[in-house]
């Protein structure tokens, strides 16, 4: 249904595009290169990412939307991670 956000395909850019920036976290991590800059560049590098894709679907497959609601649940779900993150890891 367009324009739900809690629509079952939102929770999925949610979970996805915040478990891609949970890898990005992590690889940063094991780099010992984690800063607040450097997962600010990844959020936007994610959010961006998201926002190609829905160009892409967009522009080349017929039947396909771009939806600011999509993009709107993939920097949701990159927030959530890095807040989710920052916790997990300030508590070891």
């Amino acid at each position: 249904m367009p324009g739900t956000f809690i629509a079952p395909d939102k929770l999925g850019h949610l979970v996805v595009y915040g478990i891609l920036n949970w890898l990005i976290f992590r690889a940063l991590a094991k780099r010992q290169t984690f800063t607040t800059k450097n997962a600010i560049l990844a959020t936007l590098f994610v959010t961006g990412f998201g926002i190609a894709m829905e160009f892409v679907q967009w522009a080349f497959f017929p039947n396909r939307f771009f939806e600011v609601w999509d993009m709107l649940a993939n920097f949701t779900g990159a927030i959530l991670s890095y807040f989710a993150f920052t916790f997990y890891f300030t508590k070891k």
